[in-house]
């Protein structure tokens, strides 16, 4: 039974790397179990974010160690769904579920006790419950949180010290993540614009569901022409627009979460989040029975959880000796990024950024 479990696991790795078709196509239904599980929301798993990071590592993962793993998709966005796919993979075997994101909060709030065999782990949000605002760990449940703020002021830093002026922040939602790497990036802009003795207009947005690709490509494609030089895209509901009005435009897009070089030659550069690496640390703790239940694992520069990305950056003026020293800062402690929770943009104290907010 190992035998043909490994089997079908190293298929199911194949089928999905090769990029053959839909993931759920590829996946063995005739299985009886499996020991690991992601469960997404109702939207694309291989949308180039962390989702697919995250399914990426469980996939290496599993085939390396001949651990079985499948992925579980809401077929909507509730909480009645997502906890729908989490029984699914319960009663299909599952020993540890990993959730991609903050819309599972409140519904691992109750599954990690529903489910007091099984380990969470919880990717940029903490278990919370919606109605008495109540945040807790459970002791089988491991939190992955990351430094959005410090990936989203490099971005900034970087983008400024580029030479460009006018810029431009969308964010698919308001939520925590999206507005802390929008919180950074305002940071970082300021500090290159104070540097560099200049001053730095930026155009700012949340998206809403009512938004459509379209609405959003044409806001993006007005800001270019208006002679916005690179908008920083945050989520990938949004990515794609920006990018097909940077396309149009001849402007210049920052990804977010993974790196999207491979997206558009317009990507100027990403700010990127080691989901791969953090992940595979806690599958093989969890492998070895050392499962950090209870904890937040807390992912930022000072452990190289998070950086811009200069491989594959397209940059002509800032260079990889500004980045490493401004990375230092980060690190080190010298310099410190507020996040979303500090209040409104206007406490940010901004000397050197103008922002509009749209």
């Amino acid at each position: 039974m190992k035998r043909i479990v490994f089997a079908l696991t190293a298929l199911l790795m194949i089928g999905i790397l090769a990029g053959c078709g839909s993931p759920e196509a590829e996946q063995p239904e005739d299985q009886l179990d499996y020991e690991i599980a992601m469960v997404t929301d109702s939207g694309m798993i291989m949308d180039g974010g962390y989702s697919e990071e995250a399914w990426n590592a469980i996939s290496a993962f599993g085939a390396d160690e001949g651990v079985s793993h499948k992925y579980y998709k809401a077929p909507e966005a509730s909480d009645s769904a997502y906890m729908g796919a989490i029984s699914d993979a319960v009663e299909r075997g599952a020993g540890v579920i990993i959730a991609d994101g903050y819309s599972f909060e409140d519904v691992v709030y109750n599954a990690q006790e529903e489910y007091e065999d099984v380990k969470f782990v919880l990717i940029d949000a903490e278990p919370v419950n919606q109605e008495s605002g109540e945040a807790r760990t459970g002791k089988n449940t491991a939190v992955v949180s990351f430094a959005s703020e410090q990936a989203g002021y490099l971005a900034g830093y970087g983008a400024v010290k580029e030479g460009i002026t006018e810029l431009g922040f969308i964010g698919e939602s308001k939520t925590p993540v999206v507005m802390d790497y929008g919180y950074g990036f305002l940071q970082g802009a300021d500090a290159a614009a104070i540097e560099n003795g200049i001053s730095v207009n930026v155009r700012y947005h949340y998206s809403s569901d009512e938004e459509s690709a379209e609405t959003l490509s044409d806001m993006a494609s007005g800001w270019y022409e208006a002679g916005v030089g690179a908008i920083f895209a945050c989520g990938s509901q949004v990515e794609r627009p920006v990018i097909e009005a940077a396309e149009l435009s001849e402007g210049r897009v920052i990804g977010a979460e993974t790196e999207k070089s491979q997206m558009s030659d317009t990507v100027m550069t990403s700010a990127v989040k080691d989901i791969y690496g953090a992940l595979r640390t806690l599958l093989e703790e969890y492998k070895n029975d050392e499962f950090p239940g209870g904890e937040v694992g807390y992912y930022n520069a000072e452990n190289d959880g998070i950086w811009l990305d200069m491989e594959n950056g397209k940059f002509e003026n800032f260079t990889e000796d500004q980045y490493e020293a401004v990375y230092d800062r980060l690190k080190d402690g010298s310099v410190k990024v507020v996040k979303y929770d500090s209040g409104d943009i206007a406490e940010l104290g901004l000397s050197n950024v103008a922002v509009t907010e749209l």
